[in-house]
């Protein structure tokens, strides 16, 4: 993918990216069934996340150092040659931010029916990039929103407040994103938080400095890969282990069934009070229906004009591919949605079953191993 192959090699190598990344996503399921006997085998937790940090971070930056380029089309849109599918796995990695993969279960363990709204907001989202956005961006041919603004309005006042408005949500986006990377790099991996932001950085700045838009879409194919990997299979061992189904999407109202159950059961021992605790399946506890339905509104409209993701539909060959882009990058994202309320009730009927109302010395061991790094407090005598 270098310069000096710049023809046939790009050409060879996007012919062959269903073979590519199939041998790319055998050899990380390989990896992560080592560091399971390496865990097994009493290795330091510690040891495995660096392990899992440097692979993973290393295979990027050999992504993004072989992706270079000094073309102009190929660094700012990738040559327009990035095929549907891939262009889908690569926005929804690119739409995978420390929100959705970090907070979206812990939303919806905290707030139970009303948290969907933020699922349902997110994904409508992209109804509206389909229908409204992505294939109109295509259709024009430019190279950035700004472009496309000052070519639909004319003049560069319009160019300019299109520049402001991407850099004010970029740069609000991005700092949120480097503060993630620097707290599970250190409540995780034992970094300080200032270097976790600095590795983190010099890692975006390899996978993109030198190949622009080519080498962060084929980078972010690759962090998709290792993104829905790493989400999923915990949640599906833990539905096999229980229900004998490794398909927690549909086994986890079972769960919801039994929360309700525990829920009556810490009001009748004396562990919560009736009027304060928040059935967990009962909606509009937290919201009202107006500010429910406000509220993914608002972020349908949102996730529809993010810049980082509107980038990403200049760099199909055709506005039919932009269309079917999006299609595919719902169904990514939908995937990760999907298992976020099997994650959210998972974690709280684990929470209702064996912490509360336990005595300390009986409380389970991933209870410490937590406390240790700081995410949990237990308070009580």
């Amino acid at each position: 993918m270098a310069t000096q192959a710049q023809g046939g090699g790009t050409s060879d190598f996007t012919a062959n990216l269903g073979k590519i990344y199939a041998f790319y996503t055998g050899g990380f399921l390989t990896f992560v069934v080592i560091l399971a006997i390496l865990e097994q085998a009493g290795v330091p937790n510690a040891v495995i996340g660096y392990l899992f940090v440097a692979l993973t971070i290393g295979v990027y930056a050999f992504i993004g150092i072989m992706s270079r380029t000094m073309q102009v089309s190929e660094y700012y849109v990738a040559g327009r040659r990035v095929p549907a599918l891939y262009n889908g796995m690569a926005t929804g990695a690119d739409w995978m931010s420390a929100a959705s993969f970090i907070g979206m279960a812990g939303t919806l363990y905290l707030l139970g029916y009303d948290g969907l709204g933020f699922v349902l907001g997110w994904t409508g989202g992209y109804v509206l990039v389909a229908i409204l956005v992505g294939p109109y961006l295509r259709k024009f041919g430019c190279y950035t929103v700004p472009d496309f603004f000052a070519f639909r309005f004319g003049g560069n006042v319009a160019r300019f407040l299109a520049i402001i408005v991407l850099l004010s949500c970029s740069f609000t986006y991005v700092v949120a994103q480097i503060v993630g990377t620097g707290l599970i790099g250190a409540r995780l991996l034992n970094m300080d938080f200032t270097v976790a932001v600095y590795v983190g950085l010099a890692g975006i700045l390899v996978c993109s400095m030198l190949g622009g838009m080519r080498a962060v879409t084929w980078t972010q194919v690759a962090q998709y890969i290792v993104l829905i990997i790493a989400y999923l299979l915990p949640v599906v061992i833990l539905s096999a282990q229980k229900f004998g189904l490794p398909l927690p999407q549909f086994t986890y109202g079972q769960v919801l069934q039994a929360i309700t159950a525990r829920e009556q059961e810490m009001v009748q021992q004396g562990l919560a009070v009736a009027g304060q605790i928040k059935p967990y399946i009962q909606p509009f506890t937290t919201y009202d229906p107006l500010n429910y339905f406000g509220l993914i509104l608002c972020l349908m409209v949102g996730t529809a004009s993010l810049p980082h993701v509107l980038m990403r539909y200049f760099t199909t060959p055709s506005v039919r591919e932009a269309r079917l882009s999006v299609a595919w990058s719902l169904l990514f994202i939908f995937m990760l949605y999907f298992t976020a309320p099997a994650y959210a009730a998972f974690a709280k009927l684990e929470v209702y079953q064996e912490v509360i109302g336990r005595a300390i010395t009986d409380l389970p061991q991933w209870i410490y191993s937590y406390g240790k790094v700081g995410l949990i407090n237990v308070c009580g005598a």
